[in-house]
């Protein structure tokens, strides 16, 4: 292949599903930093002070019991970053609430519903709230992102001579101007969009492991005996865990919705870049027996790499400073993406193209798939799904 048809397949990927890809990065840039946009929006999603040890556990159930008693626990959790507030699932019959509290004194912050800034831009990121289909549609878009990257090499020449030297000298308004800053900040967000090909290659991957049910993952135990009594308070559970694995910093708990399945604990080691889920303790719901142990640092590659996905495609593996590092880059490809469209669109308005012409069907079948993700999002992100009660106890009727 020469430089033109080099130019003209770097052209097709970046603009064919141009629309589309603009509205999953931008989206996946915004949901990187929605905690944080969520945590200067109100006051109850701040921690009030930074944890030093364990979450008071038996202080927060108190609290909640107090507050909430005749609710149950479905499952709550930690965030990484300290500055943020932790967040319980509460149930009461079909009604739902998040429950917001300090990890560091068990306090309560405040409450909300199911729908959240983080919740409406994660639903159009990960799968435009069209499902399953939605999830193969964004995750076939790390096709286009590997030709891209592989064909930007032949399209801009000596890239690394280049990638120190800011574009100057051009009108805003040319195609130059725009050219040369969409070559600069590739040059820059080259690696960036790397990254983001490979999570979303392993994302399409993993969709068709768990849909045709290829084992890749340890399977969790179920109980010899369905159990016939509430679970365990949230205190004693995990005290148990802690037991199990005291070097474990606990950052989750779900409560079995089924009697036959077992309470889930996970948390945070020393293994690097992995999610939380990756270190499991599996608990018996009345006993507090521990069922099964999984770490993070056992796991064998394609575990790993499933665990390792989510903490390197969204940044949030770290501090503040790193997730910021990822929504510059972000903003880096998503400039990409728009300057791409509006180089096309310069290089063939002198044709005075129709908008279907100059969309073409791709663009057509982009525009309305962004339509309605956006729609569809906006309706259902408030709305969820019912799921069967946790085995739980009340709240009120705790010692």
């Amino acid at each position: 292949m020469n430089g033109r048809s080099w130019f003209k397949l770097h052209s097709f990927a970046g603009f064919a599903f141009g629309l589309l890809m603009l509205l999953v990065c931008l989206t996946g840039t915004l949901a990187v930093v929605s905690h944080e946009i969520q945590y200067l929006s109100d006051q109850k999603y701040r921690a009030l002070s930074e944890r030093q040890g364990p979450v008071p556990w038996q202080v927060l159930e108190q609290n909640l019991a107090k507050a909430y008693r005749d609710y149950q626990i479905s499952n709550l959790n930690v965030p990484e970053q300290w500055y943020l507030a932790g967040a319980v699932s509460l149930h009461k019959g079909p009604e739902f609430k998040f429950v917001y509290f300090d990890p560091a004194s068990g306090a309560l912050t405040g409450e909300g519903p199911w729908g959240t800034v983080s919740r409406f831009l994660r639903n159009i990121h990960m799968y435009l709230s069209l499902g399953s289909t939605g999830k193969i549609i964004v995750t076939s878009l790390s096709f286009l992102l590997l030709i891209i990257l592989i064909s930007s090499f032949y399209v801009y020449r000596q890239w690394w001579l280049k990638g120190f030297q800011l574009p100057r000298g051009a009108k805003a308004s040319s195609r130059t101007f725009w050219s040369d800053w969409h070559k600069w900040t590739g040059v820059w967000c080259w690696g960036f969009i790397l990254l983001m090909f490979l999570t979303g290659l392993w994302y399409f991957t993993e969709h068709f492991l768990l849909k045709f049910k290829v084992e890749h993952y340890p399977k969790a135990p179920k109980l010899e005996q369905a159990i016939t009594h509430k679970a365990l308070s949230l205190t004693e559970l995990m005290q148990a865990a802690q037991k199990a694995r005291p070097e474990l910093d606990i950052r989750a708990l779900n409560y079995p919705l089924s009697d036959q399945a077992p309470v889930v604990v996970t948390g945070q080691d020393d293994t690097l870049l992995v999610r939380d889920r990756a270190n499991r303790i599996y608990l018996h719901p009345v006993t507090a027996d521990v069922l099964k142990i999984q770490k993070g640092g056992e796991l064998k590659p394609v575990a790993y790499i499933s665990d390792m996905a989510d903490p390197l495609h969204f940044g949030n593996f770290a501090g503040l400073g790193v997730k910021l590092l990822y929504f510059v880059f972000g903003l880096g490809f998503s400039f990409l993406v728009a300057g791409g469209l509006w180089m096309h669109w310069l290089r063939t308005k002198r044709q005075q193209p129709e908008l279907m012409r100059w969309l073409g069907w791709t663009g057509a079948v982009s525009s309305v798939i962004v339509v309605m993700a956006l729609v569809l999002t906006s309706v259902q992100f408030s709305q969820r799904d019912a799921d069967n009660l946790p085995l739980s106890p009340v709240l009120g009727a705790l010692r």
